[in-house]
């Protein structure tokens, strides 16, 4: 067995697959009214020979290079006002990109007729890796000193976008509906923006108080992010879970199982808030990149695995494999286990595991739905056109 044939999927899995049926609502009016229309007609200049999924790579490629040059000019979230301008202008398009091709990879499937439960799969588990790239490079914008945020506000403002991410595909696990939250489309745009306001007049602009109160901008930010991300998707996934439960068209799990998907998501919450403040040493203060990357991956790993448990109709994980090893890390590092420099060579090392353990996770998991619907993940070929295409019920399309 190749290094790339690892099995994660079982038979129940496979199974489920066969049944797929992408059924999403979108009531946003960014969404229906601007980008939408927008996206409809910009896919038409796209080759039909691209493969969607290609897109969505493309996408991901784009914020990755976004978060390698500023992890490269900005390590330490303290260079923004020292940063070159072109960092800003690069950062605007490659954000801008990012959300375009993830706009546009579902309409060219249906466009070029290869759409499957791969789809889904790829896409949104690029998008539980990109909730953390997105902000944590916005951060380099607003920078790490009094007009900027703390290296814990940072880690709780990245918690705050892995909540509604979460939630969303923890309803769809319920509920049978996916429902595309309000927030996405617009903080895109925003983060877009403030990449261009930052080029044209260097990160300065946002270092003032808030007239009438006398907050600098970065505290207002603190809270307003947090509250409109979890306003918008906490309360209303509530709601349609208990009308699922009441029409009986969802799955109508006991109150354990409806939970179990929440169970990892919480204990990497808890474990890495009490890391990062409990740490004898301040890890997050001394390497808050690496460390924030530690969790964002860890959480792009546990989102990935409940969206194969809610795209194929199985039960979703318990407890994740990765926090076997992050929550030891972070006990015996609190409790004084571990040096100074050991603690801090344990996280390094941890992050690399993570990351590994992700990619070969994810590589893996698409070999295997490629092998077992006759596609190929990256090309539109007879292969592909050969297998039969999952239906895709997306009422906003």
């Amino acid at each position: 067995m190749g290094l790339l044939n690892y099995r994660y999927l079982n038979q129940g899995h496979l199974k489920g697959l066969n049944e797929y049926k992408y059924n999403a609502v979108d009531t946003s009016p960014v969404s229906n009214y601007i980008m939408q229309p927008f996206w409809n007609w910009c896919v038409e200049f796209f080759p039909r020979w691209l493969a969607p999924n290609l897109m969505t790579l493309l996408g991901f490629l784009f914020l990755l290079a976004n978060f390698v040059i500023f992890s490269y000019y900005d390590f330490h979230f303290t260079e923004a006002l020292a940063l070159p301008p072109w960092i800003w202008l690069v950062a605007a398009v490659c954000q801008f990109s990012s959300h375009q091709l993830d706009g546009m990879d579902g309409k060219q499937a249906r466009r070029t007729k290869s759409s499957s439960a791969l789809g889904e799969l790829f896409d949104h588990g690029v998008d539980s890796w990109a909730s953390f790239l997105f902000p944590v490079c916005i951060f380099s914008v607003i920078s790490k000193d009094a007009y900027g945020f703390s290296p814990m506000a940072m880690h709780l403002l990245l918690l705050s976008t892995y909540i509604p991410f979460i939630d969303t595909h923890w309803e769809k696990y319920n509920t049978k509906i996916l429902y595309l939250p309000w927030a996405y489309d617009i903080s895109m745009l925003l983060m877009t923006a403030t990449y261009l306001l930052a080029f044209f007049f260097t990160p300065a602009i946002f270092r003032f108080d808030v007239p009438i109160i006398n907050v600098p901008f970065a505290r207002v930010a603190q809270y307003v992010w947090p509250l409109a991300g979890l306003l918008t998707s906490i309360p209303i996934s509530i709601v349609h879970i208990y009308e699922s439960y009441r029409s009986g068209k969802g799955y109508n799990r006991t109150f354990y199982e409806a939970l179990r998907p929440l169970l990892s998501p919480t204990i990497l919450f808890i474990s890495s808030t009490w890391w990062a403040i409990a740490s004898p040493d301040t890890i997050l203060q001394q390497q808050p990149r690496i460390f924030l990357t530690a969790v964002g991956t860890t959480f792009s790993n546990i989102a990935c695995r409940l969206i194969v448990a809610q795209m194929t109709s199985t039960r979703s994980d318990g407890i994740n494999t990765l926090l076997y090893i992050f929550v030891p890390i972070q006990i015996m590092s609190v409790y004084g286990v571990f040096m100074k420099s050991a603690e801090l060579t344990c996280l390094y090392l941890y992050t690399a595991i993570a990351i590994l353990a992700h990619l070969h996770y994810g590589c893996c998991v698409v070999q295997q739905i490629c092998d077992h619907l006759n596609i190929y993940a990256f090309n539109i070929t007879a292969r592909s056109k050969q297998s039969s295409a999952t239906t895709v019920n997306a009422k906003h399309s």
